[in-house]
């Protein structure tokens, strides 16, 4: 296949022979990130002699047919999204990995393959085992909580809304007294005017930990000038429903596997 779309950011034109090459991508070189409905490895890019780029290439599934025409014709992709929302993030000062670009293929008028590139961005702390699986960070558990409602809340007062917010779609580096966050999955944004209801489904898909849920809430509820009792009540009542909702879905889930 030829690629018809391929964008690449200024600076890594020097990189776009390469980069025009990754529909071999599932058999290229790297550390695969995540196998799936979506491909996404870390391979090593080179570019003029005696330079080379880390990346992250993420492919996209390809569409079945009708979806594949339109995205060809009426609907950018999820690479081209991506990069997008990316440039959008970095120009509000919320933290993602550096753009590099995107690249499309179709064939008989339809997309087939899309990829969205990034430059890697190792994450030192695993943000789901803190917040999925009780883990701590000692006496740092705190701080990290509370910069990560400042990030969450950085997102909505300027239009940002992640419509799949969880640890696994947010990256931290450990910085000393600080952290360091990074938002992944950018197809997945919405910009807009982020409303009340939405910002409480956002923070609730952070932690199953109550306390930790607690601790988030008042901190985001300060910068956001709301009331933190009455908040941080709404958002148990909503992690309450969310749970519940979860654990109707996993029995639903198991009685169909059984079934089949």
């Amino acid at each position: 296949m030829t690629p018809v779309r391929v964008h690449i950011r200024e600076p890594y034109r020097a990189y776009e022979s390469r980069i025009r090459a990754l529909h071999r991508c599932p058999d290229a070189p790297g550390i695969a990130l995540r196998s799936g409905r979506n491909l996404i490895r870390t391979m090593t890019i080179d570019g003029p002699p005696g330079e080379s780029v880390e990346v992250v290439v993420k492919a996209f599934a390809v569409p079945a047919r009708p979806r594949g025409l339109v995205y060809a014709r009426l609907r950018r992709s999820k690479a081209w999204r991506s990069m997008v929302h990316a440039e959008k993030l970095l120009a509000l000062g919320i933290g993602t990995p550096d753009p590099v670009g995107c690249i499309e293929y179709e064939d008989v008028g339809c997309l087939r393959e899309s990829y969205y590139i990034c430059r890697y961005w190792p994450p030192d702390i695993d943000l789901a085992a803190l917040l999925y699986r009780g883990g701590s960070l000692g006496k740092r558990t705190d701080a990290l909580l509370e910069q990560l409602a400042r990030f969450t809340c950085l997102q909505h007062d300027n239009g940002v809304l992640h419509r799949d917010y969880n640890p696994g779609n947010i990256l931290v580096r450990s910085r000393r007294k600080r952290f360091e966050f990074a938002l992944v999955d950018l197809n997945r944004l919405r910009f807009d005017t982020v409303g009340a209801d939405d910002r409480v489904s956002a923070l609730v898909r952070l932690t199953t930990s109550v306390d930790y849920l607690r601790i988030i809430g008042r901190q985001y509820a300060g910068l956001h000038g709301v009331d933190a009792t009455d908040f941080c009540r709404k958002l148990e009542r909503a992690l309450a429903r969310f749970l519940a909702r979860r654990r109707t879905m996993n029995r639903v889930k198991s009685w169909l596997r059984h079934e089949g």
